[in-house]
């Protein structure tokens, strides 16, 4: 059978990973495995230091070592840097993710999802979240209270938009996410081939809004607190229990710590491990068919 499948097919059915959705299908109706699907932000999708080789860059790439040549589970990745919830689950996106749970015909067993971190942070979102300091102001007077709760709301709704689809096309399944880690604001951006290509995306606005560098941390702390209180809250609820499971893998990396973070926002890839490490045990609680985490 394999030598009459195309290219892209025979690889994804020898190692459980696909790129393309017809091959994920294709996998879930021909293959007795977990069945994965991953949408999702930079967590989920930063690159490799040579884009196609180099360290596990990011959560998925460890979840796919894990899996990988086992013939036990497939994993769909979707995820997308710069990607913020709420455009995951609007248009065409949210149109191409609803049509893969419906064609795999409730044959998807976790639907790993990263979001929200890029729905507060960079250019047009987070400098409109700060107030510009003034004398006498706290750490949490330098956050626009209402323009933050909104933004939360959006996200909430954008995770509720992903539960409905998962009610609607692949009732079988369970969410599960993760929380961002704390971090600290500084100047490092992402750099490929020696070359800032994006960021820093906090410490400017910071400092354009003449925030106290004493109040940094504890501003990116609320921010990450809240967020992450907010996806407990709704995974908490009645009607979502069992169906959204957060994994807190805040507090896992140290900030500011050069073994942990690659530049402000994103880990190195020991420290994405130390994250993934705590994600992928929740899968294999959740699913216990899948194999071991790889060291």
């Amino acid at each position: 059978m394999a030598r009459q499948l195309s290219y892209a097919r025979r690889k994804a059915l020898k190692t459980g990973i696909a790129c393309f959705r017809n091959d994920f299908k294709w996998l879930c109706k021909n293959t007795n495995r977990v069945n994965m699907i991953a949408e999702g932000d930079s967590w989920f999708a930063y690159p490799r230091k040579n884009i196609l080789i180099g360290k596990n860059a990011n959560i998925l790439d460890w979840v796919a070592k894990s899996i990988r040549e086992k013939d036990r589970a497939n994993l769909l990745r979707l995820a997308g840097n710069g990607d913020e919830a709420v455009e995951m689950l609007a248009g065409s996106q949210k149109r191409d993710l609803a049509e893969t749970f419906w064609e795999c015909e409730d044959r998807i067993d976790l639907i790993l999802f990263s979001g929200g971190g890029n729905d507060v942070v960079g250019k047009w979102d987070m400098d409109r979240l700060l107030n510009h300091y003034e004398h006498g102001f706290s750490a949490l007077d330098c956050i626009n209270t209402s323009r933050f709760k909104r933004k939360l709301q959006q996200i909430k709704l954008a995770y509720e938009e992903l539960i409905e689809l998962r009610d609607d096309y692949a009732p079988s399944a369970k969410i599960v996410t993760h929380t961002y880690d704390l971090l600290k604001p500084n100047k490092k951006s992402a750099k490929f081939a020696g070359i800032n290509v994006t960021g820093p995306w906090i410490y400017p606005y910071l400092i354009e809004k003449h925030i106290p560098e004493r109040y940094h941390a504890a501003v990116v702390r609320h921010l990450l607190t809240e967020m992450k209180r907010m996806l407990e809250e709704l995974a908490a609820s009645s009607r979502n229990q069992g169906k959204l499971i957060v994994v807190n893998t805040q507090g896992t990396l140290e900030p500011g710590n050069g073994r942990d973070w690659k530049d402000e926002m994103h880990p190195t890839s020991s420290g994405f491990k130390k994250v993934a490490r705590k994600f992928y045990a929740k899968l294999r609680e959740l699913e216990p068919d899948l194999p071991p985490f790889s060291r």
